[in-house]
């Protein structure tokens, strides 16, 4: 963890993964009728863009 250069993503991308985890949330839980692939892969994608943008200068 000492060569860890972290840094913030940008809010446009932040904005995006916080709606596809809202997506995968309200799905989860039944508030909206939303396909099977797209409640699993939302929060899978939500999270890897974050994890990705945290690594990439500028993401």
């Amino acid at each position: 963890m000492k060569n860890f250069s972290g840094k913030a993503p940008t809010n446009a991308v932040w904005v995006i993964s916080l709606v596809l985890f809202l997506i995968a949330l309200v799905a989860h839980f039944g508030l909206v009728k939303i396909g099977e692939p797209v409640e699993t892969w939302s929060w899978i994608i939500g999270l890897g863009l974050l994890l990705i943008a945290c690594r990439v200068r500028g993401l």
